[in-house]
This record gives C-alpha cells, sequence and structure tokens, in this order.
C-alpha cells in the first residue's frame, strides 16, 4: 500500500476545514427561529437530524475498532473510507441539526452545548480522516477523540429530548395526574 493520495495535503486540508468553517458560519449566522415553524420542505428535513445521527454514531465507532483489531502501520482502504464517511455523516448530521433548530419551531434553550460539541466532533472527525496516513497510535487516538466528542454531544442532546431517564418525563407526570381524578368521579360497584 502506497501513502501516496492522488489529492494534495492542502487540498485535503480545506476538504476537512471548509465544510466545518461553513457549519460555523452557519451556526452563528442561522439562530433558532423560536416558536416560528419554517417552510414545510425544510422543517421535514430538519427532522431527518434523529434519524440521520446513528449513521456517524456507529461508523465512528467501527473506525478505531477495526484499527485495533488490523493495527497495521498504514491505514488500510477499508479504514480510510469508513473515516471518510464517518467524517462526512456528522457533518451532514450537524447541517440537519441545524436545519431542525431553526426550522422546527420548538424551544432550543439550553442546547449550545451540544451544537457547539456537534460542530467539534465534526471538526475532530474530518482531523481523524486528514491524519489517515500518520502512524498507528496518531490514527486511533484522532479517531478516539472523536467518537468520545460526539459521545458527549450526543448524550446532551439525547438527554434534552428524552430527559432524564431515572427520573420520569413531564409527559407520563401529566397523564397519571389526569387519570387519578377520573377514576375517583367513577360511581362504586354495588
Amino acid at each position: 500500500m502506497t501513502t501516496h493520495h492522488p489529492l494534495t495535503k492542502y487540498a485535503r486540508l480545506w476538504l476537512a476545514l471548509g465544510p466545518n468553517l461553513f457549519l460555523v458560519a452557519l451556526a452563528l449566522v442561522w439562530p433558532h427561529d423560536g416558536e416560528d415553524r419554517g417552510p414545510a420542505l425544510l422543517s421535514i428535513a430538519g427532522h431527518q437530524h434523529f434519524i440521520l445521527l446513528h449513521f456517524p454514531v456507529a461508523i465512528l465507532m467501527l473506525v478505531p475498532f477495526f484499527e485495533i483489531w488490523d493495527r497495521h502501520a498504514e491505514a488500510g482502504l477499508t479504514i480510510r473510507r469508513l473515516s471518510l464517511l464517518g467524517a462526512v455523516s456528522i457533518w451532514a448530521t450537524c447541517v440537519f441539526g441545524l436545519l431542525e433548530a431553526r426550522f422546527n419551531g420548538s424551544d432550543y434553550t439550553g442546547l449550545d452545548q451540544h451544537l457547539w460539541l456537534g460542530i467539534a466532533a465534526s471538526f475532530v472527525a474530518a482531523g481523524s480522516w486528514l491524519l489517515i496516513f500518520q502512524s498507528w497510535r496518531v490514527r486511533v487516538v484522532a479517531q478516539l477523540a472523536a467518537v468520545a466528542i460526539m459521545t458527549i454531544a450526543a448524550h446532551i442532546g439525547g438527554a434534552k429530548v428524552h430527559g432524564d431517564l431515572l427520573k420520569p418525563n413531564k409527559e407520563s407526570q401529566k397523564s397519571s395526574a389526569t387519570e387519578a381524578p377520573a377514576r375517583s368521579a367513577r360511581p362504586p360497584l354495588a
């Protein structure tokens, strides 16, 4: 296997940095919309964030797994392609997350950490793709860093969407509170 790549180092650098800098600009210029909903097509596209986010999680977790399993001095073709696919998929997930925040009229207060950690995970995943021709240890450290940052970002977003799994959420408390008076209003069976 050769370490030559059809792209120059600078082209690879800009392919890794350019889209992520676009994410930063989009996040700064495109704040969430508060209560207003956007155009239907963009609103539906934003909802795909919740589906797409599982893809980079799986891909980015597979890359260091295969790296540690194979443990070669040079990254194999599968690892190089999975690394690129992971970086592209986490970037796309961030774009759809920005669409979700911008066009779906929900309360997104407190999700700034989720937003910026997701963008940071995209940067680190792109960086791990950029470092794919480096030594085995450098590659694995970069890949594990991408997985760690992505996991923290996903946890924060999941906690916002699903709430604390150890405490009952507001919806389950509402339904049990409204059912209690209804049961006491029934006449006794006699």
